[in-house]
């Protein structure tokens, strides 16, 4: 076709040349008629236009043919899609230039053409269509400017103006460009606040949230729906690590003062689980272009970790200079860390080696274990004993305590926050005991929060172990007293507060638990007065005294008042407790002595009635003892009249005696005259026998016992000699003579025959004259018994307490006939007393009634006294 490789070019300078002018304006001329037209316009030998009724269609491609499109260029097309583009009709149809895709129209749009036409800028690519220039330098750029939006349309309207069309496109490219620029900026910001390490949030002017980022999420507990536009306060609660009180929320302050506000330290951030998280934060104003304040952007993180933080905060750096400056602080921090690390690595190897605690290194990596000399000093491990692996420690944790250290350890080094680790426990020592031990560690941690290495350190507390045993049970055996001891005891401390009481004084002032009198008063709760009811002071009371002077008071009587009001007199002991020559408290015993009191008082009454009876007694003890005076002077009248009836009387039976017995040896007598001399002999025998009984009784009474004279004897042969003369007395009567085991002994053999004597006749004179009389002796292992039984009328109780007393009768009818003075027991009992024996007696209305004397063998050292 005519023309075809030529057509309008764009000379360096951007101008077109004068063909391309013609060209177009016969494109417009064709546009305006609107008619059809297809005409190849060259430029170089490149594409050219289509133009159609519709508008100008600018094709890439070497040929236009009409009703089809050119086919391509080499290269990728721009598609409809790619460029911003719009059709604008005014007053019915209208030409316009629609993107048919061509590289050199690809560089217009991309902004790689420059005044002249040539490339500015290598190939770029813009979202995902590739821009490449063509230009060869000298010869005319192969391709064509395509028309976009109004300005195509306005081309078409309009004479052509190469310069206005290239100023438009370039204007309306370069909105495009600062549109997508803006939301790639946009986007890149969003994916930093999304990747950034620290929690951020955003809010309006009003305080509401407009955005939080998924740190934020993590960090608060809440999610992107749940605090959507709330205010930030409800979901951002904050408060003070120590005084648990409430922090001023830093966005409210912001927006009340209008600059950067950073949190205090020690603040902890209350999620929404409840749990707590220390955290540092700032909160900053956004300003708009205008300065004006349209929101806060609230930027905090997770303290827990100094290291994660550390970092976190090297990626919040965006500012050149602020880099550069972290840069250098963060060396010269670096140096001084450095250098601190290695002091203190020079410390820990220094206490590593000179501690007497045995310090252990885990490498959890490695499960390695390093220990110190302490293991050696502590447990007496040499080096070749000591294993390298975790295993060889756990295996000498004793296996009782086993299992809860190991699950101990496992606990703080699965959680993400666990950090120390204590337990105490037994471990076996190199000779086969076992230590107690307090075992602390640290858990270090890498930035993943994952535990790397675990440093303890084991201190034998065996003997602190065993002393604050001693001091429990030392403290127990303490409380054991206090509970035991009947007085009742409070402690209390210099202001007078009980700080401990026992049971004893709970029980004596009315409460139940202790707790009821812990921390108060006492001197307020128990209401101390004097006895007369008057109030002590602090000047005056005893217990006030031992706080202040630091001496030892005791009172024996005021007034306490127990739980229920009623007042107890008491008698207490005030000591005071010191520590480090200061007075810390006291401890106060005290006794109820109100009972006592009440003996007192009742102790008075008796002794004023005591007083008025003394009185009545002294008058009768006048009479008494005038009485006995009386009684004393007759009963010596007695005795004295005793004495000399007896030796006065002792002569005359003498002679009477011997008179009979010449005139019983006469054989001339008749029996008349003998009957009369045996009668005269029996009295005179019965009268010696009565004056014998009160020389007895007067030498008992008066020489302090009756005098014997043992010998060797045997007593079976004796006792039967008497008990047959006694029967003498009396043929008509039977008595039963018994013996039985060894009868040898010494005694004296006069006065057993005068006790069997008195005892015999005794029974016979007591007896009914149809039944017999017993007598028994029997020898047992070291004494001698002798038994006289006898049947009849059982002695009455009130004689046999008097039945060994002298002058008793137990009857008075046959003693009145037989004249008898009541001295034979009274003599009985005191020549077994004078032998080292007894008597006994026996009588009953059945069994009758039996005297039993006991001898020993042979005689005392010391004879006791008269009875």
């Amino acid at each position: 076709m005519p023309g075809h490789g030529q057509g309008p070019t764009l000379g360096r300078d951007g101008s077109p040349d004068q063909g391309a002018s013609k060209t177009h304006l016969a494109a417009r001329a064709a546009g305006a008629r609107g008619q059809c037209l297809r005409q190849q316009v060259p430029l170089g030998n490149g594409p050219g236009w289509r133009v159609s009724s519709t508008g100008a269609s600018l094709v890439a491609g070497r040929q236009s043919h009409p009703g089809r499109a050119c086919p391509p260029s080499p290269g990728a097309p721009l598609h409809r899609g790619d460029v911003p583009g719009r059709r604008v009709h005014a007053g019915g149809p209208r030409p316009g230039l629609s993107p048919a895709g061509h590289p050199a129209a690809r560089l217009a749009i991309a902004g790689h053409l420059g005044p002249g036409g040539l490339p500015l800028r290598p190939p770029d690519v813009r979202r995902d269509v590739p821009a490449h220039p063509h230009a060869d330098g000298p010869r005319r750029t192969d391709g064509l400017l395509e028309g976009l939006t109004a300005g195509a349309n306005d081309y078409v309207a309009k004479p052509y103006d190469d310069a206005e069309l290239l100023a438009r496109v370039r204007t309306l490219v370069r909105i495009r460009q600062q549109a997508e620029a803006l939301r790639m900026r946009e986007e890149w910001l969003s994916t930093t606040l999304h990747s950034i390490g620290d929690a951020v949030i955003a809010t309006d002017s009003t305080g509401c949230i407009t955005f939080l980022n998924p740190v934020a999420v993590a960090v608060t507990g809440w999610t992107w729906e749940e605090v959507r536009n709330q205010p930030l306060t409800s979901i951002f609660r904050i408060i003070n690590e120590y005084t648990r009180l409430p922090v001023e929320n830093p966005v409210e302050r912001v927006l009340r003062e209008g600059h950067v506000v950073g949190l205090a330290n020690h603040t902890l951030l209350i999620r929404k689980d409840g749990s707590e998280v220390p955290i540092d934060d700032s909160a900053a104003p956004i300003r708009d272009s205008k300065g004006t304040l349209t929101g806060v952007v609230l930027v905090f993180r997770d303290i827990s970790d100094k290291k994660l933080a550390e970092a976190e905060r090297s990626l919040a750096l965006s500012d050149a200079r602020t880099a550069r400056e972290f840069a250098e602080r963060s060396l010269q921090e670096t140096r001084e860390a450095n250098a601190a690390l290695g002091a203190s690595e020079e410390r820990f190897a220094l206490a590593f080696r000179a501690t007497q605690d045995a310090i252990w290194d885990w490498n959890l990596v490695t499960n390695t274990v390093s220990w110190n000399p302490g293991i050696s000093s502590l447990f007496g491990y040499n080096s070749q004993e000591i294993g390298s692996d975790a295993s060889w420690r756990i295996e000498r944790i004793h296996p009782d305590d086993r299992q809860r250290v190991i699950q101990g350890i496992q606990s703080v080094i699965g959680s993400p926050h666990g950090q120390n680790w204590y337990a105490e426990y037994r471990y076996l020592r190199s000779d086969g005991t076992h230590a107690f031990v307090k075992d602390r560690a640290f858990v270090v941690r890498d930035t993943g929060r994952n535990a790397v290495r675990m440093v303890g350190a084991m201190q034998d507390a065996t003997h602190q172990r065993r002393s604050i045993e001693a001091l429990r049970e030392r403290e127990e055996l303490f409380r054991g007293l206090l509970d035991a001891t009947a007085e009742g005891i409070w402690g209390m401390d210099a202001e007078g507060h009980c700080i401990f009481a026992n049971p004893a004084c709970l029980s004596l002032l009315g409460y139940s638990t202790v707790q009821e009198i812990l921390g108060h008063d006492i001197h307020a709760l128990t209401r101390h007065t004097r006895a007369d009811g008057t109030p002590c002071t602090p000047e005056t009371c005893g217990i006030s005294i031992a706080l202040t002077s630091g001496q030892h008071v005791g009172m024996d009587n005021e007034l306490l008042s127990r739980k229920d009001g009623q007042r107890l007199h008491v008698r207490y002991q005030a000591n005071p407790l010191r520590k480090d020559n200061q007075v810390v408290g006291a401890v106060v015993s005290f006794e109820d002595i109100s009972s006592r009191k009440s003996v007192e008082k009742e102790r008075e009454r008796l002794s004023r009635e005591a007083e008025k009876l003394h009185q009545r007694t002294q008058a009768l003890l006048v009479a008494e003892t005038t009485a006995r005076r009386e009684a004393e002077k007759a009963r010596e009248f007695e005795q004295h009249l005793a004495g000399i009836v007896s030796h006065d009387l002792r002569n005359p039976l003498s002679v009477i005696l011997m008179s009979t017995q010449v005139l019983m040896r006469q054989e001339e007598l008749e029996g008349r005259t003998l009957k009369s001399i045996a009668r005269i002999q029996n009295n005179a025998e019965l009268a010696t026998r009565m004056v014998r009984d009160l020389l007895d009784f007067t030498q008992a009474r008066l020489g302090g016992g009756l005098p014997i004279q043992p010998r060797p004897l045997d007593a079976h042969a004796l006792v039967r000699q008497v008990a047959e003369e006694v029967g003498m007395n009396a043929p008509e009567r039977e008595i039963l003579i018994t013996a039985e085991g060894n009868g040898e002994g010494e005694w004296d053999p006069d006065r057993i025959t005068q006790l069997m004597t008195n005892l015999v006749t005794n029974a016979l004179k007591y007896s009914p004259a149809a039944t017999p009389v017993l007598v028994k002796t029997r020898g047992e292992q070291d004494t001698l018994l002798l038994e006289v039984h006898n049947e009849g009328a059982p002695i009455p109780l009130e004689a046999q307490t008097l039945l060994f007393q002298p002058l008793q009768r137990a009857t008075s009818q046959w003693d009145k006939q037989g004249r008898s003075i009541g001295l034979g027991l009274y003599i009985v009992e005191n020549i077994a007393r004078a032998h080292g024996g007894s008597v006994a007696m026996e009588s009953t209305a059945v069994g009758g009634t039996t005297f039993r004397v006991r001898l020993p063998r042979t005689r005392p050292l010391t004879p006791p006294g008269p009875a």
